[in-house]
């Protein structure tokens, strides 16, 4: 794994766990439901709202599909990462069949091609 993988990695893990607490935070507890029908709601109301949105239509999992079938076709490294991202957190958002498989694809693609320039070195020694 080079550099740019573990940075991958860092930002994945960074954007599921914040995500996943802001849902555990925002999203979840029945109080903010009262508050976000208030006149004056605060801002966080409206990232719950797009949240929430995004999970009863499929956004998240549909998002991450499309971002894996885009790192499968051999989309630049960043977008394997954020179709690994989306994917995670679309499983994490009860997205799981279409987030699963854009995190597959995503996964599969980041994989073969950190992998590549090792095979292509094996296939060039002689011994």
């Amino acid at each position: 794994m080079r550099g740019r993988d573990w940075l991958g990695l860092a930002g994945v893990a960074l954007w599921l766990v914040a995500l996943v607490a802001f849902r555990r935070v925002y999203v979840e507890p029945s109080a903010w439901l009262g508050t976000c029908t208030a006149p004056a709601s605060p801002a966080s109301c409206a990232l719950r709202a797009a949240l929430l949105w995004l999970e009863a239509r499929s956004g998240w999992g549909l998002g991450a599909l499309a971002l894996g079938f885009w790192a499968f076709m051999g989309a630049p490294f960043w977008v394997r990462v954020a179709a690994v991202g989306l994917g995670a957190a679309a499983v994490a958002l009860d997205n799981p069949v279409w987030g699963a498989l854009g995190l597959a694809l995503g996964a599969w693609a980041w994989i073969g091609r950190a992998r590549a320039p090792e095979v292509a070195d094996r296939s060039r020694r002689t011994d």
